[in-house]
């Protein structure tokens, strides 16, 4: 394969073998080779390289025994991967060569591999082939084990083994070509994977009438079929992951979906984007933005967007005068940590906290925890990932878990009778930590089984940072229409310039933040960055080995890399105590990893049923091993003993991904760049830390600090729908445009500030001074208007009308149900809940009648509550709100509660 691949001749020295491809007759001529070593391996050439991997795979126990040379069973001496370059006329030879050496580079030799590769300008269609070591090769030599960390994942299906669909060395091959493209600004971007799946058919490609070919077919059938008659289908997967979707994107997925006639896939694109579930949108001047979504989305984020309307109207939420004023007498709050800890504990069920990274959040968020507790509230902690709820738990929840987990609890204990689980109520609040990481599923769960229990729901997040993977971005909705507060001040930097870079960060200056860590020399550009950041690593620990650091790469391969050799360098300083290899697992992925006394693991899974503190994300130091047990000290303190046969869901844990360190503290942080660093993980990357933070680029690939601040600002941004008009909507506001004059206007019951724009971004306006100014404005119109003032008495009316009706078609319904039984208790609470609504209604037309006396008098504000309530029910009204004085009795039984 290396002379094929390289149209060269090679002697194997092993067996005396000549393979010759010089005059090899091809239609794909080679346009470039190349041969990479890793940093720090022996200064082999090309023949020197696989005449070492022939002798790594000899049966060394047969050699000794026979004295014959044989490869040893199952021996595998190399990967040949294949890489469909572009094709379009934008690039150039040479940036195909540049984008194989970079990803070669990045994917294989900065993993340790060595790589012989090629590329071969096929007419239509130009490759590049990668002929790749299965052993990491150091300066010794090849190690002792295989890199099967780096290898896909198999499975087996009727007997057969295969790659599985988890593998991503296409993704991360798309990923990379994507940010080629976007860094030069080409107008190009790789077509998404295709919608359905297919067998490989190998060898059998080249046989007529093969039973895979056949099934493939026939599955690309399917899919043109379901492309063209099913365009929901295609509307689903176009929306899975994100809210809106562009014309270009659902071309590319007819085109994967087997489509390949463009007149065929314009067809079914027209079918898509005419058929009723999709939906084309306009900006706020009725003008089309090229963006489409599907009605279910819109749907869901309405359905969220209604629950958050229910829970704002809901009353009561609040801590007592005495509960605030005892938890802040343990805490010192700073102005803007006093403002959040304020809202938090009003009377309000829903609120939202933004709260930027290092600024406080968690402090302040335990202060009103404590508030509630005083009161006698049942008090809850939720979020999204097993580190941050046990970060939680460790700062004084007394219950933390995942939101999914606390969910199901919720939804059996509504569900069942006989479950243990205590259901939430009216007196509970739950604290959602990291709530802009929810996707919009998990959101709407939230809201509903708060809707349902009464409880009030308190959510601390920020939208800058890490969003969810699934379909999201509807927390920055939540907080535009809720009460809510802002904690800027970042404090956990202790360096002046460190904090104002984090701000800098949270307001998406990535440029003046990475302009900051230049100046003070926390960015170092190097062609090994690897080297050296273990290289300072180990100098740091030799001066200070009890400072909490931590490090942050962007892909898996590199981090299980950079624990291995941070694990072998304690080794050598003696901090690590002998070593046993262990086979360990990371999801889907399977590896291999050397572990001593005193290293630092990190566990992948969580296996409560093995040992409770066994979760996903815990860190400890290891005490004891051996093959049958391994014994860790976590963080925390507390003592985890397992069998590594049986769990198998642990690691290293000197490094991690940016996903593991959203919510974390550390003191010094060594970031490796790489090609997932967006505005996102830059955010959260760069501010974990409390000490030192140290940027290692590889001057190889990022040639200036602007190519650098330019990949770090990417924009992964997830929002929502609504910002945007349906065609309905847009039609409204081209009508009210050309019905007066100026430019056109908005929908009824818009502002112009809360109007989103696709091209600028959406202003910074506080929700909660335009909501008082819209009231305001309302209630001067009505007070000098009797017109609108009689509007707004039966509006209200109508609304303590309906409610009543619902109390009444409820109690009805609650006649014919077995007292005692699930549903009747059910029934009880939400009886509870109607009459709160009943009272509240009543409260509020009170308040507009007695407000609206003087505009239009008793006599009239009587007569349009009796044109909804009737003649009895408003006098009942009106002697409520004091405008007529009470006759004994007569409030009692007139169908509303006091």
């Amino acid at each position: 394969m290396a002379a094929y691949i390289d149209r060269d001749r090679f002697t194997r020295d092993l067996t005396g073998e000549t393979f010759d491809f010089r005059n090899h007759k091809t239609d794909d001529p080679v346009l470039a080779r190349g041969f990479e070593l890793p940093p720090g391996s022996p200064a082999w050439d090309r023949q020197q390289l696989w005449d070492a991997v022939d002798k790594s795979e000899i049966a060394t126990k047969h050699l000794s025994r026979t004295g014959e040379v044989r490869l040893r069973s199952g021996a595998q001496l190399a990967k040949h991967y294949v890489f469909a370059l572009p094709k379009d006329a934008q690039i150039t030879d040479a940036q195909r060569i540049e984008m194989a050496r970079q990803h070669i580079q990045e994917q294989f030799t900065d993993n340790g591999l060595a790589c012989q590769w090629a590329i071969h300008m096929q007419a239509g269609n130009p490759h590049l082939h990668a002929l790749v070591t299965t052993r990491r090769l150091g300066r010794e030599g090849f190690d002792k084990h295989k890199a099967t960390d780096l290898n896909p994942d198999f499975a087996r299906k009727n007997g057969k083994g295969f790659v599985s669909a988890q593998d991503r060395i296409s993704e991360k091959w798309e990923a990379f070509q994507n940010r080629y493209f976007e860094e030069r600004e080409l107008d190009l971007r790789v077509d998404p994977c295709g919608v359905v799946s297919q067998l490989h058919e190998g060898k059998a490609r080249h046989i007529e009438a093969s039973w895979k070919t056949a099934e493939n077919e026939a599955r690309l059938e399917d899919a043109r079929q379901t492309a063209v008659v099913e365009p929901q289908t295609i509307l689903e997967k176009l929306t899975v992951r994100q809210c809106l979707f562009t014309e270009r994107e659902l071309h590319a997925v007819l085109k994967k979906a087997g489509l390949e006639d463009m007149a065929e896939r314009e067809a079914a694109k027209q079918r898509v984007l005419s058929c009723p579930e999709c939906v084309k949108l306009y900006d706020g001047e009725g003008q089309e933005t090229g963006l489409y979504t599907s009605t279910h989305v819109r749907a869901e984020e309405r359905a969220i967007l209604e629950l958050t309307d229910r829970k704002m109207r809901e009353a009561g939420g609040q801590a007592s005068e005495h509960a605030r004023r005892q938890a802040l007498s343990r805490k010192t709050l700073d102005p803007e940590q006093r403002e959040a800890f304020d809202v938090m504990t009003a009377a309000n069920r829903l609120c939202v906290i933004q709260g930027r990274a290092g600024a406080g959040k968690s402090y302040t968020m335990g202060a009103a925890r404590d508030a509630f507790e005083v009161d006698g509230w049942r008090v809850v902690g939720v979020a999204p990932t097993n580190t941050v709820s046990r970060d939680m738990h460790t700062d004084g929840f007394r219950e933390a878990s995942t939101v999914h987990a606390e969910l199901l609890r919720q939804e059996k204990a509504r569900t069942n009778p006989r479950s243990r689980v205590k259901a939430w109520d009216r007196k509970t609040v739950v604290f959602v930590a990291e709530a802009a990481m929810l996707d919009n599923r998990t959101m709407h769960r939230l809201l509903e089984q708060a809707d349902v229990s009464g409880a009030k729901v308190v959510m601390i997040g920020d939208d800058a940072q890490l969003a969810s993977i699934q379909r999201g971005g509807m927390y920055s909705e939540i907080r535009q229409k809720t009460d809510h507060a802002l904690i800027s001040l970042v404090r956990r930097q202790k360096q002046d310039w460190m904090r104002q870079a984090s701000m800098d960060l949270a307001d998406g200056k990535i440029k003046e933040a990475m302009t900051a860590y230049r100046e003070h020399g926390c960015i170092k550009a190097l062609g090994r960055p690897i080297e050296a950041l273990l290289q300072d690593w180990k100098r740091d620990i030799g001066r200070n080995p009890d400072v909490n650091r931590f490090i942050y790469a962007g892909i898996n391969t590199k981090v299980n890399r950079i624990n291995d050799d941070c694990s072998k360098i304690m080794r050598e300083m003696g901090m690590v105590r002998g070593g046993i290899t262990y086979d360990c697992e990371k999801g889907e992925k399977k590896f291999q990893q050397t572990i001593g006394v005193g290293d630092r693991i990190q566990f992948n899974a969580t296996a409560k049923s093995i040992d409770k503190n066994l979760i996903n994300g815990n860190f400890g130091t290891v005490q004891k091993q051996s093959q049958e047990q391994i014994e860790v000290k976590l963080d925390s303190g507390a003592i985890v003993s397992f069998d590594p046969q049986e769990y198998k869901g642990f690691a290293l844990g000197y490094a991690g991904t940016v996903y593991k360190g959203q919510g974390k503290t550390q003191t010094d942080v060594y970031a490796l760049h790489g090609v997932t660093w967006n505005s996102r993980t830059t955010y959260v990357g760069a501010t974990r830390h409390k000490g030192d933070f140290t940027l290692y680029v590889d001057n190889e690939r990022v040639k200036s600090f602007e190519q650098l601040t330019r990949s770090m600002s990417r924009s992964q941004d997830r929002i929502s729908t609504l910002g945007y008009l349906d065609e309905h909507q847009a039609n409204q506001v081209k009508e009210r445009g050309r019905d007066r004059d100026g430019p056109a206007g908005t929908l009824p019951g818009w502002s112009r500030a809360e109007e989103p724009s696709l091209d600028a971004p959406k202003p910074e306006i506080d929700p909660e001074r335009l909501r008082a100014a819209r009231e305001t404005r309302e209630r001067q119109e009505r007070l000098t208007n009797p017109e609108k003032a009689r509007e707004h008495i039966q509006t209200k009316a109508r609304e303590l009308r309906e409610n009543i009706t619902a109390r009444d078609k409820h109690k009805v319904a609650m006649e014919k149900m077995q007292p005692g039984s699930l549903d009747y208790r059910a029934a009880v609470k939400k009886l509870a809940r109607v009459k709160g609504k009943v009272q509240e209604a009543g409260l509020a037309l009170g308040k507009s009648c007695k407000e609206l006396a003087e505009t239009l008098g008793r006599e009239t504000i009587k007569a349009e509550v009796a044109k909804v309530l009737g003649l009895e029910k408003a006098g009942v009204v009106m002697q409520r709100c004091g405008l007529e004085k009470a006759v004994k009795n007569q409030i009692k039984g007139m169908g509303y509660d006091r």
